[in-house]
C-alpha cells in the first residue's frame, strides 16, 4: 500500500481517478474554457513530532535492524541535515527515495500537489516543490489532519469546504456547480488502499 502523502500514493491515485466513470460524467466540461488544474495544499505536518522510528514499517523496509535502532529517535524535521551520505548508502532504495521526498516535497511543513483535472480527467499529477512553479484555477487548503479525513473517508470535500476546514481560493461557484466531480475527488482519494507515513 502506498505511504500518504507521497508521490507514489499520488501515481495511485490518478489511477483511480482515470478509472472512474463517474468522474468521467461528474466532471464533463471541469477545466474547458477555464483553468481547472488544482493545488491541494497539505499543511502542518507533523515533521518535528514525528521521528524515523515512528514511521509504518513500510517506510523503512529492509533497513538493517542495528541501523533501524540508530536513526529511531532523529525527528523528521531534521532527518536530511542529520544522515549523512554513508549512512545513506546503508539505507535501502525506498528509505533514501523517501528521504529524498520529505527533503524536496515539502515546505515550510507544506506539501502542494498539482492535480490537472480537464472534462473529467487527470491530465497530469505531482508534487511540486515551489507552488509559484504552476498556474492553477484552484487551491484547496487544508490542514494534514483534514486531508488525513478525507483520504480515510470521514471527511467530505463539500462540507469540509463550507466548515471552512478546507479552504478555496479560486472560483467557488464552479465548485458547487461541479459539487458531485468535487465530491468524487474525495471518494476516489478514499478507494486507495493506504498507509499513513504520520500516525
Amino acid at each position: 500500500m502506498p505511504l500518504y502523502p507521497t508521490e507514489q500514493w499520488l501515481d495511485e491515485y490518478k489511477t483511480h481517478l482515470d478509472d472512474s466513470d463517474e468522474l468521467d460524467e461528474a466532471g464533463a466540461g471541469w477545466g474547458v474554457d477555464f483553468d481547472g488544474d488544482i493545488y491541494f495544499v497539505i499543511t502542518d505536518l507533523p515533521l518535528d513530532e514525528t521521528t524515523l522510528g515512528d514511521l509504518p514499517e513500510e517506510a523503512m523496509a529492509g533497513l538493517p535492524d542495528q541501523l533501524r535502532d540508530q536513526l529511531a529517535d532523529i525527528p523528521l524535521e531534521t532527518a536530511n541535515d542529520l544522515i549523512d551520505d554513508d549512512v545513506r548508502d546503508e539505507m535501502p532504495e525506498t528509505s533514501r527515495d523517501l528521504m529524498r521526498q520529505l527533503d524536496e516535497d515539502i515546505t515550510d511543513g507544506t506539501i502542494y500537489a498539482f492535480v490537472g483535472l480537464k472534462d473529467g480527467g487527470c491530465e497530469e499529477i505531482g508534487v511540486v516543490e515551489d507552488p509559484t512553479e504552476r498556474d492553477v484555477g484552484f487551491r484547496l487548503r487544508g490542514t494534514h489532519e483534514t486531508w488525513r479525513g478525507l483520504v480515510d473517508g470521514e471527511v467530505e470535500p463539500i462540507p469540509a469546504v463550507m466548515s471552512g476546514d478546507l479552504a478555496v481560493e479560486g472560483d467557488m461557484q464552479k465548485i458547487l456547480q461541479y459539487s458531485d466531480a468535487t465530491a468524487l475527488l474525495g471518494d476516489i482519494a478514499a478507494e486507495v488502499e493506504t498507509t499513513h507515513l504520520f500516525g
